[in-house]
């Protein structure tokens, strides 16, 4: 079954929407498709400037695989993209795919 987490935040001050989209993208097409069980990522944005990203992946253990990865080796495109990031307004959900 497919599992997802979804992370909402704010970005920092300062940080444009046009540069987070341009990390987001890189994410995507460079990052990403090297992780094993990896389905997609959607981006959204409330009107009170919160973001939610959605990360799609196989199973559990594939998102775990790349959870852990991530605290092992962060690569350049993940830490790009995580300094833009309030991490204190941050919030993680992970679920399941059901139907």
């Amino acid at each position: 079954m497919e599992y997802i987490e979804i992370v909402k935040f704010k970005l920092k001050e300062g940080v444009t929407d046009a540069q987070f989209i341009d990390a987001e993208q890189m994410l995507r097409d460079v990052e990403m498709n090297k992780f094993k069980g990896y389905v997609g990522r959607e981006l959204y944005k409330c009107e009170d400037g919160q973001w939610s990203n959605i990360v799609r992946f196989e199973s559990r253990d594939t998102m775990d695989a790349f959870l852990s990865s991530l605290k092992e080796v962060k690569p350049e495109g993940f830490k790009v993209y995580g300094s833009m990031i309030e991490f204190s307004t941050a919030r993680l959900e992970f679920f399941t795919k059901l139907i």
